[in-house]
């Protein structure tokens, strides 16, 4: 015999409150990442020439993971509800996959300034579905 149980879209909160959540973890993580390299000590993990993982940066690292990937779940279970058309979908994940790829890139390679041109391409697919993702229509 199965028994079905209905389970909340919401866990935790409303999706505003939660979003609110993920946008003080991501925010908090960036401000710690902003830390001067001179006050940060030692580096732990080097990556790459110019780049390194210092305590600091990985406090700041985890909270961003933590806040982003959390935020990202949020708007894939809400997606059903944000009334975006399929085409419109397909470029904001487009965008957002240029971003997060320019991103890496710009640590790992020569592509130094590049991380601005991912930061502004995934800034603005957040931008567009973040605060669809918080109106409380839907579930």
């Amino acid at each position: 015999m199965t028994e079905t149980v209905a389970m909340s879209q919401d866990v935790g909160g409303a999706p505003r409150s939660q979003v609110a959540i993920t946008a003080l973890l991501i925010g908090a993580g960036v401000l710690i990442l902003l830390v001067p390299a001179g006050a940060e000590g030692k580096v732990l993990v080097p990556l790459s020439e110019g780049h390194g993982l210092s305590a600091v940066d990985g406090v700041g690292a985890a909270l961003l993971a933590v806040g982003a990937t959390w935020l990202e779940v949020l708007v894939v279970r809400r997606l059903p509800y944000l009334a975006l058309p399929p085409r419109a979908l397909f470029a904001l994940g487009l965008l957002a996959g240029l971003g997060i790829g320019l991103l890496v890139a710009s640590v790992f390679s020569r592509f130094f300034w590049w991380w601005a041109v991912g930061a502004a391409a995934l800034g603005l697919a957040v931008l567009v579905l973040v605060p669809l993702t918080a109106r409380r229509g839907g579930r």
